[in-house]
């Protein structure tokens, strides 16, 4: 279909004419705006004593880059095949195609192997950049990789236990004051404003918490943790589920308003069942 589609492209525009005249009204408007920049940088260079001849060459060089970046986007279709940029599909992660069972194998083992060595710089880290290799190679199978939200998460949970470790002056005396349920209380209402991480990760600052306790900072945190999207900042895991359910954009109020009930239900469970 792709291929009957370029063919009666082509047949259109070389009957209506359709790239002439855009090619035409093109190299027209290139070269009023070369005459213009060449009256106004290269005599510039007459009193600079530069070679004009180069500055002219080098002129027309990059005049002729630009004018061909600028041709691969605004209108690809007049360039000659070989000159037009690789098209990429914006629609590529919205696909419904099949994964091969040996992609998601792999992708297991590679969630494997950093599990088992997250405590083994020498070897995790490696592993780390034959990933992103492997998903280079095999773009065809692969959503985009986007790096950006693993980053900003890595700096976070960084950042947590540089700072965290100078918190413990007045976490101490907070949460060792607070018995079982107040504690699943406090933190099942801060998560809803602060990463999850960070709250557990600053209880294990108070010396002496019992398993009861601890218990009852995790269950409130994760009983809590549907309340905003920022489970673990930023959770590109929620946005994604969430996004096709707001008109414009996830709303914080209306987040707040669904997750009352699951999290006082999920509040229950841990409650009774603990």
């Amino acid at each position: 279909m792709e291929a009957a589609i370029d063919t009666i492209g082509d047949e259109v525009r070389a009957e209506g004419g359709f790239r002439g005249r855009v090619t035409e009204l093109v190299d027209e408007f290139t070269l009023k705006i070369r005459k213009r920049l060449e009256d106004q940088y290269l005599q510039s260079c007459e009193n600079q004593n530069v070679d004009l001849d180069l500055a002219r060459r080098a002129f027309q060089k990059r005049f002729e880059e630009i004018r061909l970046y600028r041709m691969r986007r605004e209108f690809p279709h007049l360039l000659n095949r070989e000159e037009r940029a690789p098209f990429i599909d914006p629609d590529w992660d919205k696909r419904e195609d099949s994964v091969p069972v040996w992609m998601m194998i792999a992708h297991i083992l590679f969630m494997g192997w950093t599990i088992f060595n997250a405590h083994h710089p020498e070897l995790f880290i490696p592993g780390m950049l034959f990933f992103l290799d492997f998903a280079v190679v095999t773009a065809d199978y692969q959503n985009n990789v986007d790096l950006k939200p693993a980053l900003l998460v890595g700096f976070f949970l960084g950042g947590l236990v540089t700072h965290g470790g100078v918190q413990g002056w007045w976490i101490e005396p907070v949460l060792g004051s607070l018995s079982e349920f107040p504690l699943m209380a406090v933190a099942t209402i801060l998560t809803a404003f602060n990463d999850n991480a960070a709250i557990t990760y600053l209880s294990t600052l108070v010396p002496g918490f019992t398993d009861s306790l601890k218990y009852a900072v995790v269950a409130g945190a994760v009983a809590g943790g549907g309340l905003t999207v920022i489970a673990n900042a930023p959770n590109p895991a929620g946005q994604s589920i969430l996004k096709d359910h707001f008109a414009k954009g996830i709303a914080p109020l209306g987040l707040l308003m669904a997750a009352l009930v699951p999290t006082f239900i999920m509040f229950l469970m841990f409650l009774v069942f603990s």
